[in-house]
């Protein structure tokens, strides 16, 4: 009986209040979501069983990929030593700041791992914007912020540019997604 009186008052308020439209549209927002390619070899790109699996055996816990803007697909392009370079774009009539938010894998280490101090460098259209730090007693929030000026990409192009550390070996760092916001995340 309950069912049925919530069931007549939801069906009485959609005919009551019939121009409240909810838009299921997306939103036209600059992202780049990092899938499985064809062309990339098998350790350019890591799902989250892969990579959680690898951390456990390291004694790290691996943060998910982040559900920001609904981008959710817990596929990641690992970042190799030599760095990695992507292009986003922006309508260049923009003449405000915008964010540019990198959601990157986030190990913390539990207490028993032997835990390795890390750098990643940041760069946007050539230029050093920040370095993400990670270590046992420091790590990073994601995803990363970084504000962008319009004379910053005065034709719309957004070159990222990320570079581990000179000192690392192998594939530590990777990235879920990369957007752009006129507004901040939070």
């Amino acid at each position: 009986m309950k069912l049925k009186s919530i069931l007549l008052t939801a069906i009485f308020f959609s005919f009551l209040f019939p121009w409240m439209e909810i838009s299921t549209e997306a939103p036209n927002i600059p992202v780049k979501e990092f899938t499985i390619e064809e062309g990339l070899l098998p350790e350019d790109s890591a799902s989250f069983p892969e990579l959680k699996t690898w951390a456990i055996y390291q004694f790290y816990e691996l943060e998910p990929d982040g559900a920001d803007l609904g981008i959710q697909d817990y596929i990641c392009r690992m970042i190799p030593e030599t760095g990695l370079r992507f292009l986003l774009e922006k309508n260049p009539k923009n003449s405000s700041t915008v964010f540019l938010y990198l959601d990157l894998t986030r190990y913390v280490p539990r207490k028993e791992a032997r835990f390795k101090s890390r750098k990643l460098e940041i760069k946007v259209n050539g230029r050093m914007k920040t370095e993400v730090y990670i270590s046992k007693n420091r790590n990073f929030k994601n995803p990363v912020e970084i504000s962008l000026e319009p004379f910053e990409f005065p034709d719309g192009k957004i070159y990222v540019e990320l570079t581990p550390s000179k000192n690392e070996s192998g594939r530590f760092w990777g990235i879920w997604d990369a957007f752009i916001l006129e507004n901040r995340l939070r």
